[in-house]
């Protein structure tokens, strides 16, 4: 029975909420469908100029001067299209901070400016079912909506392939997929709910929002390499080692016979050759960390599992704020 007391009690301040911010919500959803249009249509587009060249018999690696052309018109539209993408993947990263930034000041902080909230728990609101509506609700329309975003973006770059791949490890590829971009807004959330509570002042609250939510994306951003152990080759001088294809280079040098580590640069400002430059350091062999492509869904379930920790903990903090602001 208080199972199905607190669901009716829920639906009153969830309906509440997605009134009050309906124009919000309709502004946010006709963005994020104009961005899933404008991603297809950059798919298409693509299809359309790689057919166009396909069609002309030349090849990027055509050396008959008749494909030059072709060729510099067909990578230059390519690029065109991966720039755009490059930036709608950048934009997604950037989506929970601002997630964060509205949870913080509209959606809590305002309430406590303006009094509504007491009005509501004299009402038919108690707390716990207000702050829950305020987690929940969105919760669902952000993971969906940014899902979404993320499969679409992730197809869309599948469709303009050569020359210009999307590379697993940059930036504006392994943060805008997978699960990372979810529980990015989750943890943006969370945290931009929990400021709003603390401040209880709307540009305040939307300033901490944004900040922690940015400095949390950048900091694992910067950390990621970290997040997984790096495999490591060794090769000596003179061999014909090729770097792995697709991995990500974390840190690459010499080593010595006695064991001592050499910056990979340690021959560049000199003029003599590196093997006899290298030699005459005493480098016995070098080496080469890396994330390999396989280590894809490994970094991308150790930053989730971090990012939806910090949201646990801000639910939480989220929830103990709340019972000493309500006695």
């Amino acid at each position: 029975m208080s199972t199905l007391a607190n669901v009716r009690t829920l639906r009153g301040p969830s309906r509440v909420l997605l009134r009050v911010h309906r124009r919000t919500l309709w502004v946010a959803g006709a963005v994020a469908a104009a961005a899933v249009i404008g991603m297809i249509a950059v798919a298409l587009r693509a299809d359309q100029v790689s057919g166009d060249f396909a069609g002309t018999g030349c090849t990027l690696s055509s050396t008959v001067d008749a494909c030059f052309q072709p060729a510099r018109d067909y990578s230059d539209r390519m690029l065109d299209l991966s720039r755009l993408l490059t930036g709608t993947g950048l934009a997604l990263i950037a989506l929970p901070a601002v997630v964060g930034a509205f949870a913080a000041g509209p959606m809590v902080a305002r309430e406590w400016e303006s009094n509504h909230v007491k009005l509501s728990w004299t009402q038919s609101s108690p707390p716990a079912a207000w702050l829950t509506a305020r987690l929940a609700v969105p919760a669902v329309l952000v993971v969906c909506g940014i899902t979404v975003l993320s499969a679409v973006l992730s197809w869309s770059r599948g469709r303009l392939g050569n020359p210009y791949p999307a590379i697993w490890h940059d930036i504006s590829v392994f943060g805008a997929s997978g699960t990372v971009p979810a529980a990015g807004a989750l943890m943006s959330l969370a945290l931009g709910v929990l400021a709003g509570l603390t401040l209880r002042r709307t540009v305040p609250a939307m300033a901490a929002g944004l900040l922690v939510s940015g400095l949390v994306t950048v900091f694992l951003g910067v950390l990621r390499d970290r997040l997984w152990p790096t495999a490591r080759d060794t090769f000596t001088l003179g061999d014909d080692y090729v770097w792995p294809d697709g991995a990500a280079i974390v840190e690459w040098g010499w080593v010595t016979k006695r064991g001592t580590v050499l910056p990979a640069d340690i021959c560049a400002h000199t003029s003599a050759d590196p093997e006899v430059c290298l030699p005459e350091h005493g480098v016995d062999h070098g080496y080469l960390d890396h994330h390999p492509a396989s280590h894809y869904w490994p970094l991308q379930l150790v930053e989730t599992g971090i990012l939806l920790a910090l949201a646990a903990l801000a639910v939480f903090a989220a929830f103990r704020v709340l019972r000493r602001l309500h006695g």
